[in-house]
């Protein structure tokens, strides 16, 4: 597979999924840089003081202090932020938070896989699939 270069913000709250989804990353042989931020309202100071923006967005939903759909809606109705893709990855599988995420302006959804090995077929998939296919708008792929 070829090695992406990829600008990603990885938000979560739990440090030990931050861990899993960057060695599963290294395990898939994926090239990129990740920014990490703890809850929502880091990964918004994050984005407001980057000089170039992700290129991808992956987002937990259940975080303190703000969490992932309170971050998306601020994401999406951000004139800087909004065309920058958001992905929803998230224990949960609810109709409500599917529903809910999409409505506010969501890419993708997806449920946090339980085993390390389908993280890894997950992330590779979901990175190759935006490094070789995805057409991103010219500010995005930019900064």
């Amino acid at each position: 597979m070829e090695k992406t270069n990829l600008r990603l913000l990885l938000v979560d709250d739990d440090a030990t999924d931050r861990e899993l989804f960057r060695e599963a990353i290294e395990v898939a042989g994926i090239s990129c840089t990740i920014n990490e931020a703890a809850n929502g309202e880091e990964a918004l100071t994050q984005l407001a003081e980057m000089t170039v923006v992700p290129q991808l967005i992956i987002l937990d939903l259940n975080m303190p202090v703000k969490d992932g759909r309170a971050t998306l809606r601020e994401i999406k109705t951000n004139e800087q932020w909004k065309s920058i893709p958001v992905c929803i990855m998230s224990t949960s599988s609810a109709h409500f938070d599917v529903s809910n995420a999409y409505s506010n302006g969501a890419n993708l959804f997806l449920v946090k896989p339980l085993g390390f090995r389908e993280l890894v077929d997950m992330l590779s998939s979901l990175l190759t699939l935006f490094d070789r296919f995805v057409t991103l708008p010219k500010k995005v792929v930019s900064g």
